[in-house]
């Protein structure tokens, strides 16, 4: 598999099974262990419905191999940022099947997300990573231009008990 043979497009909500099993095929994530692929399906099909229904807020993106299977999956934000006086954009979510990694999928899809917030007038754009994923570890990001800001932390407040 190249590049060449992959389609990057806007999710739809007929994605949402191939989003669901994706991500439940990662490991990584507690809300995908105690539920039924169908119940995780329908959770990311209302999640898909309300970014149709806002496309100002975010733009959801998926990455298909040549037989149209999703082997990717990519979700970018618009924020207004006061003390910038500009807005920016932020990756909240950026996965590729472990059978499709390193074929160019990831790359094509922070491509795509970083053309929106370009096309959008963003001054910027960025993204969190854990320093155990594999993408940190093979320092995927920094190989496509980004710079990691050593000097921020990140604070997280959980509001569901």
């Amino acid at each position: 598999m190249s590049a060449s043979d992959m389609q990057i497009r806007a999710a739809r909500t007929d994605d949402a099974a191939g989003i669901a099993a994706l991500l439940q095929a990662m490991g990584w994530f507690k809300a995908y262990e105690n539920r039924t692929p169908a119940q995780n399906t329908e959770a990311v099909r209302t999640l898909l419905a309300g970014a149709e229904a806002a496309p100002e807020r975010s733009l959801l993106l998926v990455a298909e191999d040549a037989q149209q299977r999703l082997i990717g999956y990519c979700a970018v934000h618009w924020l207004p940022v006061a003390v910038l006086q500009a807005w920016e954009g932020y990756v909240s979510e950026l996965f590729v099947a472990g059978q499709a990694r390193g074929a160019g999928a990831g790359s094509l899809l922070l491509n795509a997300a970083t053309e929106a917030a370009r096309q959008r007038g963003c001054c910027r754009i960025w993204l969190v990573n854990n320093r155990e994923r594999p993408s940190y570890v093979r320092g995927f990001y920094s190989q496509q231009g980004w710079a990691e800001q050593a000097e921020m932390a990140r604070f997280v407040l959980p509001l569901n008990t």
